[in-house]
């Protein structure tokens, strides 16, 4: 399996991507570019970009917020943590963070290089490939419960700078065996500033395995199937290896499943569950006032996500409780409602005491058929019931490019004017015929 996947990681070119994959792999960077704009401008990610600068290194990349630049893996480190920060980047089927644990570090290495558009675009396609395969196979085995860009991160971005880098079969083997050794992340750790780290900890270690492996490091060249290696060790005998392996380089995981945008920056199952409450109160006018009590029905295989009195804006990204509140307290659920002062702002907590769970153990975790239904009884008797089955950007219902650039300059227009963010929104849209990446690097910081 490991000289499989080697050598489709490195023998893959642009001009073998089907121009789906290459449509979708244009709008994911662009949410990207935009999270990381947004994400840098975040309280928790000044810590991590103080422990960069502390650090120091090579002046070679491009640490979005900060006016020092540092090496690749700082670099990957840092702006990955930002990319992620908001959880509001796109995300692959199965659910994983292939966004932030991807792109940073492919953008780090482009800049170090001077490669192209093209290659960037190559790279991030095939490393998300890699990524969702290694997902797919591996979404039976939740005996093992990491989050998964710990897990599937490292591997995943060691093959897409291994592509961009052009390293050689045998070297790319070598950047897997890196890439497998570094992986591990734990979900007790969501709703604290830890998790932004673990897309940037892999894009770190994603960066390294490539780097090392370039310079004839060596690893385990077999370690996908070898005893005690990456699926025996992390999956076990749940792993469905035809998942992994079965139609490589010819069928798409992008142009099969699609993925999903977030119209919200919280966890994947907040977008349903916000949904419900924000298609509840629209199509009836709702005010908060007007309810006496509200109820979601959830997926009872999510305990970790009921949080009724989550001790942080931030840690209102991981609890229904608390997306249900400010979808019917606040006139738009974005990235400010997830702030300490509209967390303990007077409506939010009077929302909080109204509002309780009905779990439900036949409700899918799964993002393809998963759903959420919000029922409120109101102080003049009636009870009103809203389903979401399918939420506005997810790949059973996508929105319009439109609709997708409102998110997109959203986040972009707190770092850059106007006219420098519809300049990098013009750059990505055009990325592939890009000569030169830095230039797209610049832009996101306003050069």
């Amino acid at each position: 399996a490991t000289q499989q996947l080697a050598k489709f990681i490195s023998t893959t070119r642009y001009e073998d991507i089907p121009q789906p994959v290459l449509d979708a792999t244009r709008t994911i960077l662009l949410d990207g570019i935009a999270n990381v704009l947004a994400g840098s401008t975040q309280h928790e990610t000044e810590f991590v970009r103080r422990y960069v600068d502390h650090l120091g290194g090579h002046a070679q990349c491009t640490v979005v917020g900060s006016p020092n630049k540092t090496n690749p893996p700082l670099a990957a480190f840092a702006n990955g943590a930002s990319m992620h920060v908001l959880d509001y980047e796109p995300q692959g089927i199965p659910s994983t963070h292939g966004t932030s644990t991807l792109l940073p570090g492919i953008l780090a290495l482009a800049e170090l290089n001077g490669l192209s558009g093209r290659a960037v675009v190559t790279a991030f396609a095939v490393g998300w490939e890699v990524q969702q395969r290694i997902a797919m196979a591996a979404r039976k085995a939740e005996s093992r419960p990491f989050h998964p860009p710990g897990i599937y991160g490292p591997p995943s971005c060691a093959s897409a700078c291994a592509n961009l880098l052009g390293l050689t079969e045998q070297q790319t083997r070598v950047a897997l065996g890196i890439g497998a050794s570094r992986t591990g992340a734990l979900f007790a750790n969501n709703g604290t500033m830890t998790k932004c780290t673990h897309p940037g900890n892999a894009g770190r270690m994603g960066v390294e395995a490539a780097m090392l492996a370039a310079d004839n490091f060596t690893a385990n060249e077999d370690i996908i199937e070898t005893g005690r290696g990456y699926v025996e060790t992390l999956f076990g005998d749940a792993f469905e290896w035809d998942a992994l392996m079965g139609g490589l380089g010819r069928e798409w995981n992008l142009q099969k499943h699609g993925f999903n945008i977030k119209r919200y920056p919280a966890q994947i199952a907040m977008q349903w569950a916000t949904e419900s409450v924000v298609l509840l109160r629209e199509k009836n006018k709702l005010k908060a006032d007007d309810v006496e009590w509200l109820e979601l029905e959830v997926s009872s295989r999510r305990p970790g996500l009921s949080r009724p009195a989550p001790a942080t804006g931030l840690d209102g990204k991981f609890s229904f409780e608390y997306v249900a509140a400010v979808a019917l307290t606040q006139d738009m659920v974005g990235i400010d409602c997830f702030t300490d002062p509209v967390r303990f702002s007077a409506p939010v907590e009077a929302a909080l005491k109204k509002i309780r769970l009905k779990p439900n153990p036949d409700i899918s975790t799964s993002t393809l058929d998963c759903w959420v239904q919000a029922r409120a009884g109101l102080k003049d008797g009636r009870v009103l019931v809203e389903r979401c089955d399918a939420y506005r950007g997810s790949s059973r219902n996508p929105i319009t490019r439109d609709a997708h650039l409102v998110k997109v300059r959203d986040c972009m227009r707190r770092v850059l004017p106007p006219d420098k963010m519809e300049r990098l929104i013009g750059l990505v849209d055009g990325l592939a015929e890009l000569k030169d990446a830095r230039v797209l690097v610049r832009a996101l910081v306003g050069e």
